[in-house]
Parts: structure tokens; C-alpha cells; sequence
């Protein structure tokens, strides 16, 4: 109904001339083209009498929001596996990207994508059915939308809801950029342009003002905050862009902690706390940024004591960052339209992505947020949001003959917590080597039977499988083609 209500509307902007902002015009354009497309389906499969009757309008408001969604889970391609992969089309129904053509279609002309930033996801505690676990994966999804001075999230799962707009009063935000949130349905935001954080507060579906504070009433007056964290006691860490240092707030905004930076402000700020329920480290408490202009990486305790630092690759910067189940540590990179993941002690994993509108690919990625339980991943970029799940991908493999004792080194570079399997298949036999033998990621080197080498077959196969949900449908193998030794590269067949 509200589709068909917006195309209408934008007709009658159409027939009449009226000159709407640039922006908005764009969004409206590319709305318009998908649905004369949509509408040109439905003119093609109605009858002259299902038009004309009233259950005939009723049909055709049906067939409309179908055909709407049928082209995008046309486009669902089956995904391979990799560091992120798409969800499987019975959880997402196809629908992993939001782009500005979705957004009109929740709002009309209200509003549209201008400048997104921040993003924080959580499972809201009232929305917990303990009868079942079927509902477990619904989370609410805040997402900063600066250049309209407004956040927008789901109320439900089918439904969409925007707060905020321009000023400095309460309800109103200038140019937000970081969003943290907790399941107890606290939401704090980075008010950038009005030098303050704000505290929401969602009791199941509607976000309410509760306070702003910034810290003048401790003489720690914010400049431009810019990025914010939340640990599991409630203590909001705000990067004060301005003042070139962290600090830490209580719930009420008292201060906490202030600690400076000696390299410049700091940016992608996450923290890794293990007393999160899903967390599977314990008695680790971490604090992860960027500073030099974003080309370093920084690891610290809570209270700022460096634990050690790590270069982005040349080129590179963060932007926005966030922290999984494992207490790795993902960065968008808005210049060179990626993601690069590091493990909890800041090695590189992976840089994942690149320039364009396709498969596996972003436009200027900001905000990312994950859900740690399943690992579902949102990643903002300059014109919606995109959608994945943890996957696991391997870099490299090979295998040791050289070893004495009968035994061989299976050798493998993996960018995620994996189960690892070697297995030959021949005549329809399996004989495993090795069964899902949980392994870090990086480097990993394992010991196994040499007799895997006496077998019929002409190649060993490595399976990845990921830890996450995405297990049960995402695996990657690897052959291993016998050599003398075998240590050539891997060859990749995703399954």
C-alpha cells in the first residue's frame, strides 16, 4: 500500500514540475525506474477484469509489493564462502543490501540516505521469546544518518522508524556520527556538531530522549565527539576528536577517565569485553582505535595504557570499527572501499572488498556493527547498508612430506576460527585425516598420518567450515594436489 502510495505521489510531483532537492531527486529516480519496471510486470499478468474489480485492486496492490521484491531476490546470488558471505535466502529472502529505492518505499519522500555513519546492533532483551529459539537472530539495527540529523532503525522486523532531526535541543542532533546501543535498550550517540552525547533510551519499538551530557560540569568539555563504545558495565568511551584524547563516561555523564592521545585523534573505536555473554575469551577487557590520521592501529587496556600498535597496510585507513565473538578487530576503510579484519593482537586476517556496486564489493563503507552471537555483519556505505554473515576463508595451504616418523605437516593460513578437515574421496569411500579440528586463524601448522599419501586418490581436500551459522551452508575446500613435497598453493572450490 505505502508503495503504491509513494509511486503515485512521485507522478503527481511529475505532472505538476515540482523541483525536489538533488539528493532526494536521485533516490526518487532510481525509486521511479524500479517501479515502472514493477508496474510493467503487473500490467503484463493482470487480467481487463481483476483491474476494473474491487478485488482486482486489491490483487494489484499485492502483485505490486511482489513484484517490488521479486527482482531482488532474483539478484540473491548463491555465495561461495569467504571472510563474509551473504545470508542464505530462507533467512534474508534475498534482501542483503538497503539502497535508497528500499528506504523510499518506508518513507516516501521524509527522508533519504545523506552522509551515513555510525551503526550498533543488539538484541533487545524484550524482544526475547524464551518459548522458542526461532526469533534469536532478530536484532535491532541503529543507523546514523548525519546529513539528515536523524537515526534510523527497525521497530520490528518488517517495519522501519526514523528519530531525530536539526538543532541542539533535545530530540535533535547536527551532524551525529558514532552510535553505541545494549540490550537493555540504551542508546547513546555521538552529537558531533553540538559537541555532546546523547543518552535514548528504546523500551521495545520507539527510541525516547532521555539526557545529554558533555562533560563541562567535570571542566572535560567535548570537541566534535566523533566515535563511541560501550562496555557491559554501562561505561560509554567516547572519542573527543577536538581535544585529541578518550573519555569515559557513567551512565549519567559523570566522568570517568580521561586519557590523551599522542598521535592525533583517534577513530574506529570498539571495545572487546569478555563479560559480554557472547564473547569467547574471558577476563579480557580491551579498548581498540586508530590515531595517526587512521593509519595505526592501537591496543589498550580501559584505562589507556598502550598494549601495543599495528600499521594499516600502505594506503590504508580506518574509519569505523567494531568486534566479533573472538575479540577480532574489523575496520572499514572509506578511501579504498573495504574492510580489513585483524585478530585480537592486530595481525591482519584479510582486506576484504572493493570499489563498485556488485557482489562482494562497497561504495565508501562507514559504520560497521556485529551481532556476535551468529556473526551478522552490518557495514554502512555512502548510499544504504549491506548485510553478511562470518564466513572463513584460507589464503594459502600446503602439505610437508619432508617430515620423518610417518608423518606429514598440513600447513594452512586461515582468516577466521574454523573447523579444519583432510579427507580423500575414492569410489564414493571418505577416509579422513583429520575431522573439524577447531583451529585459530592465521598461520596453523598440523601434524598428520603420512599414509594419507598411500591412498588411490590424486589429491587431498582441506574443508573450512566456519564457526559461526554460516556453517551450515558456507564451506570452502581445498586441494591439495600430491607433489613431491606437496606445497603448492591451494586450489579454491567453494561448495
Amino acid at each position: 500500500m505505502r508503495a503504491a502510495k509513494y509511486y503515485c505521489l512521485y507522478v503527481e510531483f511529475e505532472r505538476r514540475g515540482i523541483r525536489l532537492p538533488h539528493a532526494l531527486q536521485n533516490s526518487l529516480s532510481v525509486f521511479m525506474s524500479y517501479m515502472r519496471d514493477a508496474v510493467s510486470q503487473i500490467i503484463c499478468r493482470l487480467s481487463v477484469e481483476a483491474v476494473v474489480s474491487s478485488s482486482g485492486r486489491c490483487f494489484a496492490v499485492v502483485a505490486l509489493v511482489f513484484s517490488l521484491f521479486a527482482p531482488i531476490r532474483a539478484h540473491a546470488a548463491k555465495d561461495k564462502g569467504g571472510t563474509l558471505v551473504f545470508p542464505p535466502f530462507g533467512h534474508s529472502y534475498g534482501i542483503r543490501k538497503a539502497e535508497p529505492k528500499h528506504l523510499f518505499m518506508f518513507f516516501g519522500p521524509r527522508t533519504f540516505f545523506d552522509d551515513p555513519q555510525g551503526l550498533a546492533t543488539v538484541r533487545l532483551s524484550v524482544w526475547d521469546d524464551t518459548s522458542t529459539c526461532r526469533d534469536d537472530d532478530e536484532v535491532v539495527v541503529y543507523g546514523v544518518n548525519s546529513g539528515r540529523h536523524q537515526i534510523i532503525y527497525n521497530t520490528s522486523m518488517w517495519t522501519l522508524s526514523i528519530y531525530g532531526k536539526k538543532g541542539d535541543g533535545e530530540g535533535c542532533f547536527f551532524y551525529p556520527k558514532g552510535i553505541a546501543a545494549d540490550a537493555s535498550g540504551n542508546v547513546y550517540v555521538a552529537d558531533s556538531g553540538n559537541n555532546r552525547v546523547v543518552r535514548l533510551f528504546n523500551p521495545k519499538s520507539r527510541l525516547r530522549w532521555v539526557s545529554a551530557f558533555d562533560g563541562s560540569a567535570h571542566g572535560v568539555r567535548l570537541m566534535g565527539p566523533s566515535r563511541i563504545a560501550l562496555d557491559e558495565d554501562g561505561i560509554v568511551y567516547v572519542n573527543d576528536t577536538g581535544n585529541r584524547r578518550i573519555v569515559s563516561f557513567d551512565s549519567s555523564g559523570n566522568v570517568l577517565k580521561v586519557f590523551s592521545l599522542s598521535c592525533g585523534p583517534a577513530t574506529a573505536l570498539a571495545i572487546a569485553d569478555s563479560r559480554h555473554f557472547w564473547s569467547f575469551f574471558s577476563n579480557e577487557r580491551i579498548l581498540f582505535y586508530a590515531d595517526s590520521g587512521g593509519g595505526r592501529l592501537v591496543r589498550s587496556s580501559i584505562d589507556g595504557t598502550v598494549l601495543g600498535t599495528a600499521s594499516l597496510p600502505q594506503g590504508y585507513t580506518a574509519c569505523y570499527g567494531a568486534v566479533d565473538f573472538y575479540h577480532n578487530y574489523w575496520v572499514t576503510d572509506r578511501n579504498r572501499h573495504c574492510v580489513l579484519k585483524f585478530d585480537r593482537e592486530l595481525r591482519l586476517l584479510d582486506i576484504f572488498g572493493s570499489f563498485g556496486r556488485g557482489d562482494h564489493e562497497f561504495d565508501a563503507p562507514s559504520g560497521i556493527t556485529i551481532y556476535k552471537r551468529f556473526g551478522q555483519v552490518f557495514i554502512a556505505e555512502r548510499t544504504g547498508a549491506q548485510y553478511y554473515w562470518i564466513g572463513t576463508d584460507c589464503k594459502s595451504a600446503s602439505l610437508d612430506t619432508s617430515l620423518s616418523a610417518g608423518r606429514c605437516a598440513l600447513s594452512f593460513d586461515a582468516t577466521e576460527y574454523s573447523f579444519a578437515s583432510l579427507f580423500t574421496v575414492t569410489d564414493g569411500d571418505t577416509a579422513f585425516f583429520l575431522r573439524r579440528r577447531r583451529v585459530r586463524p592465521g598461520g596453523c601448522r598440523i601434524a598428520v598420518d603420512k599414509a594419507c599419501l598411500n591412498l588411490p586418490a590424486k589429491a587431498l581436500t582441506l574443508r573450512l567450515e566456519p564457526t559461526y551459522s554460516s556453517y551450515t551452508y558456507s564451506v570452502w575446500d581445498f586441494t591439495l594436489p600430491f607433489t613431491s613435497p606437496v606445497t603448492a598453493e591451494s586450489h579454491r572450490d567453494g561448495k
